[in-house]
Parts: structure tokens; sequence; C-alpha cells
């Protein structure tokens, strides 16, 4: 079990007035069997006229605000603390095969298998190609057990790919991260993540942190860490597995989730519109801090 303290700023300046903007926001860790939010706070600069809260569709809680006056820069603040009780799993105990685990997401006797079947499906982000398809053939074959097709996969962006946060977009397709082999999370996030589909099995994408250690003598900086992305995949009989191909990690309690879905653009973390404001220049520091 982790206890942490995390604060997430986001400032845009922009190089005109803006009149009016609308954004929505998730930045409100997860609360369920595996972690717990204890408090949340949300602070906007400009105030908000209007902010209202909602769970969204894949159960995650959602600031919506608007900020109706002249503004030339906009900061956003979240302060958190949680409560991590999830324990990283053995992946070798996972034995079920992968045709296994592909067949019973059809099988509606179970409720749990059904809600995930919706994450079976392609996004628009996680289509497969001919090429992605091979590359998942070689770890995930139907009499493997799940466990060691999930710890192969690892392993390959472990040795195979190099985190470069220069190599990217959001915008990269899948296909030219696994043909260049450079990425940073989310890219990897979002090739596992089809690569899985492409064979049956389902798998959502997880926004959040992950706890970052400073180099040896070196105090903890404020705002020196990041958010972070990661995948989780369905084994029935034991539900959602996160695991976390950047790091060539199962998730435990180092990773703190704060919200899922199909892909980043159902997930991210503060996005919106904006009425005049030209050219805008974006910062973002993020600090998670352990809390004994």
């Amino acid at each position: 079990m982790a206890r942490y303290d995390i604060k997430h700023k986001t400032t845009y300046r922009y190089a005109f007035p803006v009149n009016v903007s609308h954004h929505s926001a998730r930045l409100q860790p997860l609360s369920d069997d595996r972690q717990s939010c204890e408090s949340f706070q949300l602070n906007i600069s400009p105030s908000s006229v209007d902010l209202i809260e909602r769970i969204d569709y894949f159960g995650n809680t959602m600031q919506m605000f608007s900020v109706q006056e002249l503004h030339e820069s906009l900061e956003v603040e979240s302060r958190s603390k949680v409560i991590v009780t999830a324990e990283a799993l053995d992946l070798s105990s996972l034995d079920l095969s992968c045709a296994f685990c592909s067949e019973a997401i059809n099988n509606f006797r179970f409720p749990d298998n059904i809600d995930a079947k919706q994450f079976v499906y392609a996004t628009d982000t996680t289509q497969p190609t001919d090429e992605v398809e091979a590359f998942a053939r070689r770890f995930v074959q139907p009499e493997a057990p799940i466990g060691k097709a999930l710890s192969d996969m690892l392993d390959a962006f472990a040795t195979e790919f190099t985190f470069d946060p220069t190599a990217t977009e959001v915008s990269t397709p899948i296909t030219q991260v696994l043909e260049q082999r450079k990425g940073v999370c989310q890219d990897f996030a979002h090739l596992m993540i089809s690569a899985l589909r492409s064979q049956g099995l389902a798998a959502r994408y997880v926004s959040g942190y992950i706890l970052t250690e400073p180099p040896e003598g070196q105090e903890r900086l404020e705002g020196a860490d990041a958010s972070h992305a990661w995948l989780s995949v369905y084994v029935p009989k034991e539900g959602w597995i996160d695991v976390d191909p950047t790091n060539r990690l199962v998730c435990g309690d180092q990773h703190i989730r704060v919200s899922v879905g199909r892909d980043y653009f159902d997930v991210s973390m503060l996005k919106g519109a904006v009425t005049g404001g030209g050219e805008q220049k974006l910062s973002v520091e993020v600090t998670v801090r352990p809390v004994d």
C-alpha cells in the first residue's frame, strides 16, 4: 500500500486575449477496489463562471468549466491525495490460454465479460494493420498462456523500442511507431492495445501517474514529474490487469490511475476550445510525492 500527494498544474499563455473558453478536465484519480482518492481540489484562474461535475461513460470523474471573461492566460491546478492498494501480479500465474480469454468475452453468462467486449474493437487511433497483427502474433498464440504472451510482449518493448519524446506527436500513427521503434508512453500503450485487440483480446487505455525516483543523493524536485499512460488487459476470472510497456512493469502501488477509456482521446486530462487567443504556449508541472 502507498499514499501519495499529487499536484498537477497546467498553464496556457495566449498571444492575444481570449474572449471565452470551454474546457473539460479528467484529473481526479479513480476510486475503486485498488485505490482510493481521499481528497481532490481543482483550482482555476481566472475563476470559472460555470463548473459542473459528472461521471463519464467509462466511470471517470470529469469537471467541465467555462471562463467567460477576457483572459491572457489560464491556470488549472489539481491537488489529490490517493491511497493505492494494488499489488503487482505475477504474470506467470495467468495460465488461461489466449484463445480461451478471447472466446470468453463472448460468453454472455458472465456480465464482466460482456462489459469487457467493448474494448476489443479498434478505434481510429488503434486500427490494426498487417504489420501490427504480425507483431501481435509473435506473442499471442491460441494455446499460449495469456500471462506468458503479455510477459513476452513487455520484453519486446523493453529490448526493441526506445523512449524518445522527440520521435512522435499526438497524431503519430502506430504504424510509424512500430516501424521506427521509437515513441513515448502514449505510443507504446496504443501499439500494445492495438496488437492485443487484433487477436480478439480486450485492452483499454489508462491515464495517470507513476512514482519516479530522483537521482541518488538529490531531493525530489517540485513539478519535475509527468503524467503517464499504460494499459489494462482483461483476463477472465482475474479481471483487468494493468501493464506498463514503457517501463516493462506489471503495475502495482507505484501507478496511480486517473481515468480509463478506449484510447488517449477518451481520457485526455485537459482539453477545450477558446475564442480568440492566437498562438498559445503550454506548460505542465506535475509533482507525485509519496507520503509516509
